[in-house]
This record gives C-alpha cells, structure tokens and sequence, in this order.
C-alpha cells in the first residue's frame, strides 16, 4: 500500500509538471468588425491548442425625432448580441494560422414607434440566437498584434414580436454579417 501511494504521488507530481510545463496560456482582446456597420469586443484565452472566445457585439441605443406633413414621430431602438465559442488552431507557418471551431450567438433588438399628434405607436422586440462553424485565418504582425478573417456559416433562428403579432423563423447559410475582422492584442502567460 505504501508502494502504491509513492507511485500515485510521483505519477501526479510528474504529470502535473509535464501539464503545466506544455500549456502556456494566452490571452488575446480585439476590436470585432463585421458587415462595417457591427462591431464589438473579443476576448479570447486558452492555449496553443484551443481557444475559447467570447463576443459582445454592438451595444447600441437610438433616438431620433422627425416632423414630416405636420405629424411629429419619434423612434427609438436599442439592441445588443453575444457570441461564445471555441477556435482550434493549425500552424500553417510562423506567423499564419488556420483555424476552425463552433460558437453560440445570440442578439436582441428593440424597436418603438410613437407618433405624437396621431397618438399612435407600436414596440418590436427581435430574439436572434444561432448556432455557427468558424473557419478563419489569423495573421501576427508582430510579437502581441494580431489581425484575423474569419467566416461563420450556420444556423440561425429569429422571433419578433410586434404587439399581439408574432413572427418567427429560421435559416441556414453564410450571411454577410457572418464573416469579420478581428485587430487584437495577444498576452502569452506561463
């Protein structure tokens, strides 16, 4: 028994070092740019390996007032989406890597309408989740400064709500605020 002990100790202790000794870790945050009209915050971590990614897209609110043939109206929307994913990195060379992974995505959106002389008005509430195969290519300019392009064909599945209206719906392909850009600054830590 205490033979065993010793072993299982060693083994742990050995493997523990080889693990810690192979894993570096990295951290990456990046400005995300899609369709030129989206973007948001990247945050990446996870070794040579795998990386994990979290998106927060486009975080945005809207007011604005119009008065058109005597009938003042005022919009307002607001809206904001988060992707969760992983990327598994191929070495192509040095300072060029392929990689491909899955990611989660989901967004809201609110609309309202009001016409102030008509007294009339009308709120839209739009769900956007999805779920998507990263494909990309990433590029290291130098040491900590890298840029990224990247595609994300999938499945995509919506729900407005507009009053007592309902709509929803769902599709599958490569859309043109699924492919983006990354600029990012990469922390290697041991």
């Amino acid at each position: 028994m205490k033979r065993l002990s010793i072993v299982l100790v060693f083994t742990f202790v050995l493997l523990s070092s080889l693990y810690s000794q192979e894993r570096n870790t990295t951290k990456e945050v990046g400005i995300y740019f899609s369709n030129l009209d989206a973007f948001g915050i990247r945050y990446k971590f996870g070794n040579e390996k795998h990386m994990f990614r979290i998106t927060a897209l486009s975080i945005n609110f809207g007011n604005s007032n119009s008065n058109a043939n005597g009938t003042t109206v005022e919009n307002t929307n607001s809206g904001a989406g988060l992707n969760i994913g992983f990327e598994l990195p191929v070495n192509i060379t040095e300072n060029f890597t392929f990689y491909y992974g899955g990611e989660l995505s989901g967004a809201f959106g609110h609309f309202k309408y009001s016409s102030h002389d008509t007294e009339t008005s009308s709120t839209s509430n739009t769900t956007n989740t999805g779920i998507g195969f990263v494909l990309g290519f990433s590029h290291r300019i130098n040491a900590n400064i890298l840029i990224s392009a990247e595609i994300v064909p999938g499945l995509h599945f919506y729900r407005t709500e507009n009053g007592s209206n309902e709509d929803s719906g769902y599709g599958f392909g490569l859309y043109s605020n699924a492919a983006g850009i990354t600029l990012s600054y990469r922390f290697n830590t041991k």
